[in-house]
């Protein structure tokens, strides 16, 4: 049986315990006697705490809301002092404990290392929101280049509720965390087995960060998946990709690093993108200038090509970079001789670029005829 502790804020709540069960007509009984003073310990530790808890919070949220700076306002928008200060009530309940039992007792023992267990996880938890505050500051005012950095974050969580779960089980055996540990050998080779994709993802994480190859808000193509979209978000276990018809992708971060992929992020820095379409000449309707035998007509063609394309206002005539304008004549095929047209809208915009390009593509090939030149068409069986 529990042993009641002989203070003497104790001795009054046990006559207060015992003048109420008499009057409500209730036997004395040691059991529940020692019941109903565990029960009002617990109560009033618990209301304690929470007071406690309450007016600290309030306090906190006065000072940080007077200064009114940027910092402040995330710290009120992720409740990280309310998440910290849940670590008070079982703080206060340790306090109370031993006026509740007598330190010898049993019960005191279990019911001490539960509340210390309650600590630690809320503790860990406080920890986890300090922590992410950090993830959201440093991602909007340091890490303007918008690095997949989510991973290192995510690990903190990991290592962090590691560390709870490790502390938790030693105060509940009664061992040292440091003994647990050398036993755990086994245990650890197995989770790493299971969280190998994790792991993975992690160090892809790092590698995808250092060596800048992908951002929160790039462009990305890769092969052999449908991903073609924007990325979305960058953590320890996903890479998300919202597609353009708003599909949403998930690729494991080491399949960009074990793989090619496509970053268009140059092309749209840049501002201009690239136009590389080829139509096929009829080689039948190619026919020299009769005045200048040197000259033929698809010689005419290209260079009227060429001149519109350096007249379109819609391109760029930078010709900074690899901003060039080109018209070629490619390796001849069966079906005729291609003529590519090479050049940059001044324009990344999607809609736009695709107006652009079509209208191009649309004046070239009408041009075609007025040379005596047809474009290739497969003959259409009768």
């Amino acid at each position: 049986m529990t042993m009641i502790p002989q203070h003497a804020i104790a001795k009054w709540l046990v006559g207060a315990i015992d003048s109420t069960l008499g009057r409500v007509g209730i036997t004395n009984s040691r059991m529940i006697e020692e019941i109903i003073y565990f029960a009002v310990i617990l109560i009033i530790a618990v209301g304690v705490g929470w007071l406690l808890q309450t007016i600290v919070v309030w306090i906190l949220r006065h000072i940080v809301r007077r200064k009114n700076s940027e910092w402040g306002n995330d710290l009120l928008r992720q409740r990280t002092m309310t998440k910290c200060s849940r670590v008070i009530p079982p703080l206060v309940l340790l306090g109370f404990l031993p006026f509740a039992f007598d330190n010898n007792a049993v019960w005191h023992t279990w019911i001490n290392r539960v509340v210390l267990i309650w600590f630690v996880a809320c503790f860990g938890y406080g920890v986890c929101a300090v922590l992410k505050f950090m993830w959201v500051r440093y991602d909007k005012s340091a890490n303007t280049r918008k690095l997949p950095m989510r991973g290192i974050y995510d690990l903190g969580l990991g290592i962090t509720w590691g560390v709870v779960a490790i502390i938790s089980v030693s105060i509940l055996i009664d061992k040292s965390p440091a003994m647990l540990l050398t036993g755990l050998g086994a245990i650890v080779a197995a989770m790493m087995f299971v969280f190998k994709d994790t792991i993975l993802g992690f160090v892809a994480g790092i590698q995808l960060s250092n060596n800048d190859m992908v951002r929160v808000g790039d462009w990305i193509t890769v092969p052999d998946t449908p991903a073609d979209g924007v990325v979305v978000d960058v953590n320890i276990s996903v890479v998300k990709v919202q597609n353009f018809d708003n599909t949403m992708i998930y690729l494991p971060p080491y399949s960009l690093i074990a793989n090619a992929f496509k970053n268009w992020r140059g092309m749209s820095q840049s501002g201009i993108r690239l136009i590389s379409r080829n139509i096929l000449i009829d080689a039948t309707t190619i026919v020299a200038d009769e005045k200048t035998p040197d000259t033929t007509n698809l010689t005419e063609f290209r260079k009227w090509c060429l001149d519109y394309l350096n007249k379109n206002p819609h391109l760029d005539h930078s010709g900074e970079g690899n901003s060039l304008i080109m018209v070629r004549l490619m390796a001849q095929e069966a079906a005729g001789i291609p003529m590519q047209l090479y050049c940059f809208t001044n324009t990344t915009v999607w809609p736009d670029y695709e107006a652009i390009q079509s209208e191009v593509m649309e004046h070239v090939i009408a041009g075609a005829s007025q040379f005596g030149l047809t474009v290739y068409n497969y003959p259409v069986k009768a």
